[in-house]
């Protein structure tokens, strides 16, 4: 459940959130302040929203080849993949 609250700043402050905005991307200043609050009340945590341990652990396991993942090593692999993905890969499933 989100709940609203308003806040007033001062023109200035206003001004460069506006700026920090465009700048950096962000959909609103809400959003620029619902970032904010959280890096404020949860530094511990990585800009995607998880532990710095959960966040290494998720990336190690996502560079370990899973059985059935196809492994591009060289440009000639990249490209006979791309010639014919499902010739490719069974080719290299047959090995």
């Amino acid at each position: 459940m989100n709940m609203t609250i308003n806040i007033s700043l001062p023109k200035d402050l206003y001004e460069e959130a506006k700026t920090a905005v465009k700048k950096y991307s962000y959909s609103s200043v809400s959003e620029l302040i619902r970032e904010s609050l959280r890096k404020r009340l949860y530094p511990e945590l990585t800009v995607n929203g998880f532990t710095k341990e959960f966040e290494d652990e998720i990336l190690r396991a996502a560079k370990e080849p899973e059985e059935n993942d196809i492994i591009l090593e060289t440009k000639e692999d990249i490209l006979s993949y791309f010639k014919n993905p499902t010739a490719y890969a069974k080719r290299k499933n047959n090995r």
